[in-house]
Protein backbone atom coordinates (compact mmCIF):
# COMPACT_ATOMS: atom_id res chain seq x y z
CA UNK A 1 0.00 0.00 0.00
CA UNK A 2 3.22 2.63 0.98
CA UNK A 3 4.57 1.45 -1.81
CA UNK A 4 1.81 2.66 -4.32
CA UNK A 5 1.50 6.02 -2.54
CA UNK A 6 5.40 6.52 -2.63
CA UNK A 7 5.27 6.13 -6.37
CA UNK A 8 1.82 7.72 -7.26
CA UNK A 9 3.31 10.63 -5.36
CA UNK A 10 6.87 10.46 -7.22
CA UNK A 11 4.37 10.45 -10.41
CA UNK A 12 2.33 13.71 -9.45
CA UNK A 13 5.67 15.13 -8.27
CA UNK A 14 7.19 14.70 -12.27
CA UNK A 15 3.59 15.91 -13.10
CA UNK A 16 3.44 18.22 -11.38
CA UNK A 17 7.15 19.81 -12.12
CA UNK A 18 6.13 19.33 -15.72
CA UNK A 19 2.87 21.55 -15.69
CA UNK A 20 4.96 24.41 -13.28
CA UNK A 21 7.73 24.97 -16.17
CA UNK A 22 4.89 25.12 -18.79
CA UNK A 23 3.62 28.21 -17.04
CA UNK A 24 1.51 26.94 -14.15
CA UNK A 25 3.87 27.80 -11.26
CA UNK A 26 1.35 27.32 -8.67
CA UNK A 27 1.86 23.62 -9.10
CA UNK A 28 5.62 23.85 -8.03
CA UNK A 29 3.78 24.04 -4.26
CA UNK A 30 2.52 20.34 -5.29
CA UNK A 31 5.68 18.93 -6.62
CA UNK A 32 7.73 20.03 -3.20
CA UNK A 33 4.91 18.46 -1.49
CA UNK A 34 5.26 14.96 -3.69
CA UNK A 35 8.80 14.79 -3.02
CA UNK A 36 8.86 14.89 0.21
CA UNK A 37 6.13 12.32 0.93
CA UNK A 38 7.87 10.32 -1.62
CA UNK A 39 10.95 10.61 0.12
CA UNK A 40 9.42 9.96 3.24
CA UNK A 41 7.92 6.61 2.51
CA UNK A 42 10.64 5.54 0.66
CA UNK A 43 12.55 5.20 3.66
CA UNK A 44 15.76 6.29 4.97
CA UNK A 45 17.84 4.83 2.17
CA UNK A 46 16.50 6.46 -1.30
CA UNK A 47 14.77 8.84 0.96
CA UNK A 48 17.72 10.06 2.11
CA UNK A 49 18.42 10.94 -1.10
CA UNK A 50 14.98 12.45 -2.66
CA UNK A 51 14.61 14.69 0.70
CA UNK A 52 17.45 17.28 -1.15
CA UNK A 53 15.12 17.53 -4.13
CA UNK A 54 12.17 18.97 -2.54
CA UNK A 55 13.92 22.21 -1.89
CA UNK A 56 14.46 22.90 -5.87
CA UNK A 57 10.54 23.48 -6.56
CA UNK A 58 9.94 24.62 -3.10
CA UNK A 59 12.38 27.36 -3.31
CA UNK A 60 11.49 28.02 -7.38
CA UNK A 61 7.48 28.30 -5.56
CA UNK A 62 8.91 30.87 -3.42
CA UNK A 63 10.47 33.04 -5.59
CA UNK A 64 7.81 32.61 -8.34
CA UNK A 65 5.27 33.60 -5.00
CA UNK A 66 7.34 36.37 -4.59
CA UNK A 67 7.31 37.54 -8.21
CA UNK A 68 11.20 37.47 -7.81
CA UNK A 69 11.58 35.43 -10.73
CA UNK A 70 11.47 37.17 -13.86
CA UNK A 71 13.21 35.35 -16.42
CA UNK A 72 14.67 32.34 -17.37
CA UNK A 73 18.21 33.59 -15.85
CA UNK A 74 16.24 34.26 -12.18
CA UNK A 75 14.90 30.70 -12.41
CA UNK A 76 18.59 29.02 -13.14
CA UNK A 77 19.59 31.18 -9.77
CA UNK A 78 16.37 30.24 -7.94
CA UNK A 79 17.04 26.38 -9.17
CA UNK A 80 20.98 26.64 -8.18
CA UNK A 81 20.02 28.21 -4.72
CA UNK A 82 17.37 25.05 -4.08
CA UNK A 83 20.13 22.61 -4.93
CA UNK A 84 22.50 24.33 -2.33
CA UNK A 85 19.78 24.76 0.22
CA UNK A 86 18.92 20.46 -0.32
CA UNK A 87 22.44 19.65 -0.14
CA UNK A 88 23.24 21.67 2.99
CA UNK A 89 20.27 20.07 4.27
CA UNK A 90 20.68 16.18 3.61
CA UNK A 91 24.34 16.73 5.14
CA UNK A 92 23.85 18.72 8.08
CA UNK A 93 20.42 18.47 9.41
CA UNK A 94 19.90 14.54 7.80
CA UNK A 95 17.28 12.36 9.24
CA UNK A 96 15.27 15.92 11.21
CA UNK A 97 14.10 16.83 7.69
CA UNK A 98 11.81 13.65 8.44
CA UNK A 99 10.32 14.77 12.10
CA UNK A 100 7.11 16.84 10.51
CA UNK A 101 5.93 13.50 9.58
CA UNK A 102 7.17 11.35 12.22
CA UNK A 103 4.88 12.75 14.57
CA UNK A 104 1.80 11.66 12.58
CA UNK A 105 3.18 8.13 12.90
CA UNK A 106 2.60 7.96 17.17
Amino acid sequence: MFSIIAFSSLVIAIGSTYFASKGSFQLYWVSAFAIYIFSFLAGFSIGQLTVGFTFIPLSLAIGHSFRWIKSKKDSMYFICFGVLIGFLMVFFVDNLLFYPLFSLLH
